[in-house]
C-alpha cells in the first residue's frame, strides 16, 4: 500500500473513532469554585495545625500539579509562577509579564487572586505597560513580616528554583521559611468524586487516541506520524495538552524505554512501544502498550509480552485485595515481586533468565501524569491505600541490562492504565484489552474484548 493510501486509511479510522467517542466526552465536567474553596480550607486548616502563616507552591510547564490543584492553573506559559496560600482567604497567584495573561484566565475559574510580580519579569525584556507589584508589597498586604510566623514551601526542592526560596528567606528570614511538601501532597492524594469523574473522561480519550495510533502503526510510517494520529484525536476529543510527549519507540529505540516519537521509519517486524497521556480539564489519563508492526510476535516475543500481562493481573489482583481488606499498600509491591522471582523467560541465546522491571508497579496521578510527589506504591509504603484515589498501574519489563546488548527478543514491553478506588471498590478506567496486537494496522473496534478489570467510576 502506498504512503498516500496508508495516510488516507488512517485518517478515515481516526475520524471514525472521533465520531464514535465524542458523545462519551462531557467537556462541561470541571472543578468548580466551591471545590476550590473547600481545598483552600483543608490546606489552611493543615497549615494552622502546624503554625504556618502561609504556604507557597511554585510551578512551570514541567511541574504543574501543585499550582493546578490549588488555583486551576493548568496551562502555564513562558515563566515560572507561584501560588501563595494565606492563613485565611483566597490564594494569590504570582505571575510573570507574558504568562500572566493566560493565568489571569485560569484564576477566573478558581476564584484565586493574581498579581504580576516584579521579580518574575523576564530579565532581558521590558514590559512598559504592565502593572507590576513587588514581593514586599504582597507580603505586607498578607501581614507577612519577620517574626510573624513561618511560611511553608509546598513544592519539592527538586522543582522550586533557588531564587524563589531566597526571595522569601530575604524578606522573612531563613529560619522562617521551611519545606513541607507532604502537607499538600497528602491532601491532594485523596480525590473528590468530580476529580475521579474527570480522570475517567481523560482515560476515555486516552483509549480512543491509542486505538488511532495502533491503526497507524504499519511499516513505512514514521514514529511521529503515528504520534500525530494520537495527538490529533486527543485534541479533537477535548484534551488540551499531554502529560508527556507522546511515546512511539520502534526497533532499537526500545532502549529509550519512554522516548518521544522521532522521524524513525517503522520497519516490518519492529517491536513498537506506544504511550500517550491526555490532559482533560487539568487531569490526566494514560494508555501504554507494546506491539509488533507488520507481523505477529514470535513465540519468544509473545512469551515476553505475556509475562508483562501476567504481572499486570497479579498487581491488579493485589490492589483489589488490599482495597477490600484494608491491607498495607506494599502488599501490592510484594505480590508483583513474588511473581517476578518465579519468572524465567527464554533469552536470545536460549538461556532462561528473569527480565528486570524498570520501576515500581503503581504510581499516583492527578494534575500530573506521575509527579504528584506522594502515593506511589513501593516496598516501603506501609500505609493502606487512600480512601478515594486514582493511581496508574504501570508494569513493564526490560529485555536488556546495557544499551546495545539485548538479552531478549523484546527490548521493552509495557502495559499502563489508570485505576480508581473508593472505599473498598476498585476498577480500571481503561477499556482496551491488555493485549492489543489484533488492533495494529487495523480498523477493528474493541467490541466485547475489554480489559478484565475495567469498571467505570460511578457505575
Amino acid at each position: 500500500m502506498g504512503k498516500s493510501k496508508k495516510m488516507g486509511k488512517t485518517k478515515m479510522v481516526a475520524e471514525g473513532i472521533i465520531r464514535e467517542m465524542l458523545p462519551a466526552v462531557d467537556c462541561s465536567v470541571k472543578i468548580g469554585k466551591q471545590e476550590y474553596a473547600d481545598r483552600w480550607k483543608r490546606v489552611q486548616e493543615a497549615m494552622a495545625a502546624k503554625g504556618y502563616m502561609a504556604g507557597y507552591a511554585c510551578g512551570s510547564e514541567l511541574d504543574r500539579s501543585d499550582a493546578a490543584w490549588l488555583a486551576g492553573v493548568f496551562d502555564p506559559i513562558i515563566e515560572r509562577y507561584g501560588v501563595l496560600v494565606p492563613r485565611e482567604g483566597a490564594p494569590v497567584v504570582f505571575a510573570g509579564s507574558e504568562g500572566g495573561h493566560v493565568i489571569e484566565e485560569a484564576v477566573e475559574q478558581s476564584g484565586a487572586g493574581i498579581v504580576l510580580l516584579l521579580e518574575f519579569q523576564i530579565s532581558d525584556e521590558e514590559y512598559r505597560h504592565a502593572h507590576f507589584v513587588s514581593l514586599d508589597r504582597v507580603l505586607e498586604q498578607q501581614g507577612l513580616k519577620p517574626g510573624a510566623g513561618k511560611v511553608a514551601i509546598f513544592s519539592s526542592p527538586e522543582f522550586i528554583p533557588y531564587e524563589h526560596v531566597r526571595l522569601f528567606q530575604d524578606k522573612l528570614g531563613p529560619e522562617n521559611v521551611v519545606f513541607d511538601p507532604e502537607l499538600l501532597q497528602l491532601i491532594k492524594y485523596e480525590k473528590s468524586d468530580t476529580e475521579l469523574e474527570i480522570i475517567g473522561i481523560a482515560n476515555v480519550i486516552a483509549d480512543a487516541a491509542f486505538r488511532g495510533m495502533l491503526a497507524a502503526t504499519v511499516p513505512g510510517t514514521t514514529e511521529l506520524a503515528v504520534a500525530a494520529v494520537g495527538d490529533c484525536i486527543m485534541k479533537e476529543l477535548g484534551a488540551g495538552r499531554t502529560g508527556f510527549p507522546t511515546i512511539v519507540t520502534a526497533g532499537d529505540r526500545g532502549y529509550t524505554v519512554i522516548g518521544p516519537a522521532t522521524n524513525y521509519v517503522i520497519q516490518k517486524g519492529d517491536m513498537v512501544s506506544l504511550g500517550l497521556s491526555p490532559t482533560f480539564n487539568g487531569y490526566h489519563g494514560i494508555t501504554r502498550r507494546t506491539v509488533r508492526a507488520g507481523a505477529d510476535p514470535t513465540p519468544r516475543q509473545m512469551e515476553f509480552i505475556g509475562a508483562v500481562e501476567g504481572l499486570y493481573r497479579v498487581v491488579m489482583d493485589a490492589v483489589r485485595e488490599a482495597a477490600a481488606k484494608g491491607l498495607s499498600s506494599n502488599t501490592v509491591d510484594q505480590a508483583g515481586k513474588r511473581y517476578l522471582e518465579s519468572l524465567k523467560l527464554e533469552t536470545i541465546s536460549g538461556e532462561k533468565l528473569t527480565p528486570q522491571e524498570p520501576y515500581t508497579f503503581v504510581h499516583n496521578t492527578g494534575c500530573s501524569e506521575c509527579q504528584e510527589g506522594y502515593g506511589a506504591i513501593t516496598p516501603h509504603t506501609d500505609r493502606p491505600l487512600g480512601n478515594e484515589i486514582a493511581n496508574m498501574i504501570d508494569v513493564a519489563l526490560t529485555g536488556f541490562k546495557k544499551r546495545g546488548k539485548p538479552l531478549f527478543e523484546v527490548l521493552y514491553a509495557v502495559v499502563e492504565d489508570t485505576f480508581w478506588k473508593k472505599g473498598t471498590e476498585t476498577g480500571v478506567y481503561n477499556r482496551l484489552p491488555l493485549n492489543v496486537q489484533h488492533l495494529v494496522g487495523s480498523d477493528v473496534t474493541v467490541g466485547d474484548n475489554v480489559n478484565p478489570y475495567h469498571s467505570s467510576f460511578g457505575n
